[in-house]
């Protein structure tokens, strides 16, 4: 029966999402050794060609062990684990109640369930990759999956999925100015012609009044040749006027070095949608029938002869029609035996975007809040009304091109780029543009690359190294110096702790996590937050009436420390870093410890964590950077090169070890002071049937009754090539080579099956000449069996229980989440699909068009919208049968 929700009720969800929906911060992402504790891994391995083969594949990692305690009738750590071949984990009974437990093994690892009385353990070695489900007898529906891989992974804790980039700030003066040559990192500046003529203006610090007044913010940029600068980006000048301008972005613009390999109709993608597809390769008469897509649509085609361009044109507003892309087709060949794989060698992809923007004079329209101004030569846009700032926030200005964060206390502005796409980003933080021949950075001009903190302004960082013709920077004129201050130094553009300082040696130790109180964490009884360098917090027990939470904190899965602590109180772990007395390694404040609907929660903020791996520095030590000097004083450390210093024509050159990089352009007449970003796709780890799994060539996994195949992996020129085929299997022993698409993302290949609801994805991550490291996720069916199979397809064998029925998998984000299903359920009842997870708190909603109210529902339908809250991210899977109507 519908109920109507009471006033009573909406109160108690809105108290429950202010306590459960975080603030917005920065994933974590630093490499971390692998724990048992989390099943999303991200590997880092960067597999070489000196890896010694086996027949089948082995971990090189140590063998660990790892223990999984049994209380509450839960496995704690919760969660699916991944571990390496070789690892042993150990379950052990730590019941309150001191009653036995039964633990039962679904693969048949063990002839019966396992008796674990109070405190009793059993182990297990695992020896075979692949996927184990484990439960507890009485508890069947909460099972823990353990991926068992073969090769060593370290893994960030989370995908990073959002980056900010401070390129410039206001640390002197009254007003915020920045321009393209002295801030590069947040308006454009191409470092190979030396162009990028943009600038941004407006009056600061605001203080209380916190507003840039109508008229007093101006952001101009002037064109070069074809290009014009637009915020942070380069963009194609299509016509342009005194009073009138068409410009696109452009989004790619490569040399002839940078090349892409593709064989006989795979795509290579290309952002915004854009593909080229190699239809059809001759080799004989060195002939390609290129295709341009769109949205996997084809909208051009042309057959292109060797060493010849391919061109696309199309109509965007001016009188003829405008080049949008173009690249030359250097190669068309075939690998020596094997006639299926021809391929192409293509270069120099010049592409821009076909969404133009038109500028026009006096137009406000455009962007709110803002008036054009043009003339022949230049663009500029001003604020006609004021334009509010607030205190800790971002406020994007001229709708989004630019960013403006103000620190909590008002007195500090800065210009910052919000990367969210994921990919990896080249951060120019300085160039010697307007500096001559000294390429010089510091912390509060050039943030993007050395440490600055926007909140305390500090940061003490400077680097200079000439830039001389010769591009050699001779002994003693490269100087890196970084100044303290309190008990914080600023190291490689990172902030560090100063673990202990004297005026010849010091010792200092990266700051892994510097929270507020605005960063805060939710945690069940269990639930372990895992964070940087293999450190978790744990949530052991709850008291809700005593307002008190018992909390761990462990390294790579191993408990270093637990206590009880009071509303409001600190956890704090010290220990010895080599400094005269412990320094305080670990340090959060827990706020609050209250009932959830299934079960009790904690709520903690502002973790402080150090590193364990401390940095010794000792002054006129010559080895801990090869070729660079360290000179330590009281109250500043410094590092001089000691040897000459290569720099080369548009190669980038680490300094100080791998502390910075310095880029020269191909002319050898600019070098800059760069940064890489690497921001990783977030994918659900629900999907995943082999994550990061090595496949040698001529193998391949078995799912169910698809099979994914290494076919081959071909070296040209000192590139590696994979092929990937995917096969179905038959009940009389044969199989069919299934139809694929294959699409090239960063020169790493993409695999995709799909026959409606069903799709197996195979990513390339890393490959060598033996072997393959993939991921490979499934969707639309259950996964009820899957192997690593020798030899290849040949060698598979008919999984008898058949195919598995078809399943949705629907991902729930922390919060409020507002779902449908395109699959009819087998069992619509709510409790059935929702009532396992623990994570989902029912009843379920749904909107009334006609009452204009909601009302809690009993069944899940096809083709109906409904209101889902979870406590944390999480997901449910059913069963069902696909639409046919």
């Amino acid at each position: 029966m519908n109920t109507k929700i009471t006033f009573s009720t909406l109160f108690f969800f809105l108290v429950l999402i202010i306590l459960t929906v975080p603030a917005l911060a920065i994933s974590y992402a630093e490499t971390e050794p692998m724990d048992v504790g989390t099943a999303t891994y991200t590997s880092t391995v960067q597999p070489t060609e000196e890896a010694t083969p086996t027949a089948t594949p082995t971990s090189t990692a140590v063998p660990q062990e790892y223990m999984i305690r049994i209380m509450s009738y839960m496995f704690i750590p919760v969660g699916d684990k991944l571990i390496n071949v070789g690892d042993t984990i150990q379950w052990r009974n730590f019941e309150d109640t001191k009653q036995s437990r039964y633990l039962v093994n679904e693969n048949g690892i063990w002839e019966d369930e396992q008796y674990l009385a109070y405190m009793e353990f059993v182990s297990y070695t695992f020896n075979q990759p692949g996927m184990y489900t484990f439960y507890l007898k009485g508890r069947e529906e909460i099972k823990m999956n353990i991926t068992v891989i073969s090769v060593p992974i370290s893994s960030p804790a989370q995908p990073l999925t959002l980056y900010e980039v401070l390129g410039a700030v206001n640390a002197t003066g009254t007003t915020f100015k920045a321009t393209s040559i002295d801030n590069p990192a947040v308006l454009y500046y191409d470092l190979e012609d030396r162009d990028g003529y943009g600038s941004i203006t407006f009056p600061f610090p605001l203080y209380d009044s916190l507003f840039i007044p109508d008229g007093k913010l101006n952001y101009t940029t002037i064109p070069w040749g074809d290009y014009i600068g637009w915020g942070s980006k380069k963009y194609f000048v299509i016509e342009n006027n005194a009073t009138n301008w068409i410009i696109a972005e452009k989004l790619v613009d490569e040399k002839t070095k940078d090349y892409h390999l593709i064989f006989n109709n795979q795509t290579l993608s290309l952002p915004e949608g854009w593909g080229i597809n190699a239809k059809e390769i001759d080799p004989d008469n060195n002939t390609v029938w290129l295709s341009v897509t769109k949205d996997d649509g084809v909208i051009y085609s042309e057959t292109v002869n060797e060493n010849n361009n391919f061109v696309y044109k199309a109509n965007l507003g001016a009188s003829d029609k405008t080049e949008i892309l173009n690249l030359t087709v250097e190669t068309i060949s075939v690998f020596e035996g094997n006639s299926n794989s021809k391929f192409i060698k293509m270069n120099n992809i010049d592409l821009i975007s076909t969404d133009t923007l038109e500028i026009k004079n006096n137009d406000t329209n455009l962007y709110d809040g803002y008036v054009i101004k043009t003339s022949n030569n230049q663009i500029s846009i001003l604020n006609y009304i004021d334009i509010s700032l607030s205190r800790g926030s971002v406020t994007n200005i001229i709708s989004d091109l630019f960013s403006v964060r103000v620190n909590e206390a008002g007195d500090m502005a800065g210009l910052v780029k919000i990367i969210t796409e994921p990919g990896i980003y080249e951060i120019v933080g300085a160039t010697n543009a307007s500096t001559g021949t000294m390429l010089k950075a510091t912390s509060a001009d050039n943030p993007a690359v050395l440490y600055y903190d926007l909140e305390d302004k500090v940061g003490y960082e400077s680097i200079r190294l000439p830039m001389y013709s010769n591009l050699s920077v001779p002994v003693g004129e490269m100087n890196y110096t970084t100044i303290p201050w309190g008990q914080n130094i600023a190291w490689n553009g990172s902030k560090y702790a100063v673990v202990y300082s004297s005026s010849s040696e010091w010792i200092i130790t990266k700051k892994i996590i510097d929270e507020d109180q605005d960063d805060d964490h939710l945690l069940r009884v269990g639930e372990t937050l895992d964070l940087p360098g293999g450190w978790g917090i744990t949530a052991l027990e709850l008291d809700v009436d005593g307002s008190e939470a018992w909390m761990s904190i462990s390294k790579d899965g191993e408990e270093e420390d637990n206590g009880v602590v009071s509303e409001g109180g600190y956890f704090i772990y010290k220990t010895n870093l080599g400094g005269p007395q412990d320094s305080e390694v670990m340090n959060f404040t827990v706020e609050t410890v209250f009932a959830g609907m299934n079960t009790n929660l904690v709520k903690f903020s502002n973790i402080d964590l150090l590193s364990t791996d401390v940095l010794n520095l000792i002054n006129n030590d010559a080895t801990l950077y090869d070729g660079y000097i360290v000179k330590t004083y009281p109250d500043q450390l410094s590092v001089i090169n000691d040897v000459d210093i290569g720099l080369s024509k548009g190669n980038v050159k680490n300094v100080i070890g791998n502390l910075f990089a310095v880029k020269v352009n191909e002319a050898g007449d600019l070098g800059a002071l760069v940064k890489e970003v690497k921001i990783d796709e977030y994918v659900s780890p629900i999907k995943y049937i082999i994550k990061d799994g090595v496949i040698y060539g001529g193998d391949g996994y078995q799912i169910n009754n698809y099979f994914v195949e290494v076919s081959d992996i071909t070296s040209f020129e000192g590139d590696l090539m994979l092929k990937v085929t995917i096969y179905q299997l038959n009940s009389d022993g044969s199989y069919d080579e299934l139809t694929t698409s294959t699409t090239i993302v960063d020169d790493k290949r993409r695999v995709k099956y799909q026959n409606g609801l069903i799709e197996i994805l195979v990513q390339e991550k890393n490959l060598t000449s033996q072997y393959a490291i993939v991921d490979i996720t499934a969707s639309g069916f259950t996964v009820e069996y899957e192997k690593y199979v020798i030899g290849g397809v040949s060698n598979a064998q008919y999984y008898t229980s058949g195919h598995s029925p078809y399943s949705y998998t629907m991902t729930l984000l922390k919060g409020w989440n507002l779902v449908s299903t395109p699959i009819i359920p087998d069992n619509s009842d709510v409790n059935s699909i929702f009532n396992s997870n623990e994570d989902v708190l029912i009843p379920v909603y749904t909107w009334n068009t006609t009452n204009k109210q909601y009302y809690e529902v009993s069944k899940i339908e096809l083709g109906k919208g409904y209101w889902v809250l979870a406590l944390n991210n999480t997901y449910v899977t059913f069963s069902g049968t696909p639409y046919s109507g």
